[in-house]
């Protein structure tokens, strides 16, 4: 309880010593679902959630599942909802390098170049052509901040990260939609090289 006063003290101080900080959001390895693969892989119509995310009608899933590549596996990989109209598995760099897969650096559902995996579930398993990617670095949030940033969909920033690992990081992707919530999302590498956590702050560099 004394850490949740904390946390939320520190989101409102943060914002109003430096206008344009974000709270970061770092992702580890996770799996989007469709409708149908939820139901080959789990035998399921609807994800049971594990607990919400930041992103309003997001959540993690109380859903595993293992990822095969050429070279290794990962167990337990995390299922994130809602479902999606196509699956896709979100990984590092370094995962990929374990997998022997390679996957492209591209946004989230576009997966026109993303490199095939194999997902396994309790009830089944699936083989995808097209579904591994490394995410590219983005930011969240709702048209109303973005109109208060004087920022617009798919523009780039530069974000500046504090601390005795920090520094200035380029090509964060602006990405806007009705009811999210401003927030920096980084990769399990980006945040270990930088040393950030969820619930820590960077500040976009905005000319």
């Amino acid at each position: 309880m004394i850490e949740q006063i904390i946390q939320q003290v520190i989101a409102r101080l943060v914002p109003a010593l430096d206008p344009n900080a974000v709270v970061i959001g770092v992702s580890n390895r996770h799996v989007h679902l469709s409708q149908a693969d939820l139901m080959t892989l789990f035998g399921l119509t609807e994800m049971p959630v594990f607990r919400p995310v930041r992103q309003p009608g997001e959540f993690a899933a109380d859903l595993k599942v293992d990822l095969y590549g050429p070279k290794a596996s990962f167990k337990d990989v995390r299922v994130m909802g809602p479902c999606r109209a196509q699956s896709q598995a979100e990984l590092s760099k370094t995962d990929c390098r374990a997998l022997g897969l390679q996957a492209p650096i591209v946004q989230s559902g576009h997966l026109e170049r993303a490199a095939p995996i194999e997902i396994a579930g309790p009830k089944g398993r699936i083989e995808l052509e097209r579904a591994a990617l490394v995410a590219a670095r983005h930011i969240h949030m709702g048209p109303s901040h973005a109109e208060a940033w004087g920022l617009r969909d798919q523009d780039t920033v530069k974000v500046r990260f504090g601390g005795v690992r920090g520094g200035v990081m380029d090509n964060f992707i602006i990405r806007v939609k009705e009811a999210w919530a401003p927030e920096i999302h980084l990769d399990i590498d980006e945040a270990n090289a930088l040393d950030v956590a969820s619930g820590d702050f960077g500040a976009m560099v905005l000319d």
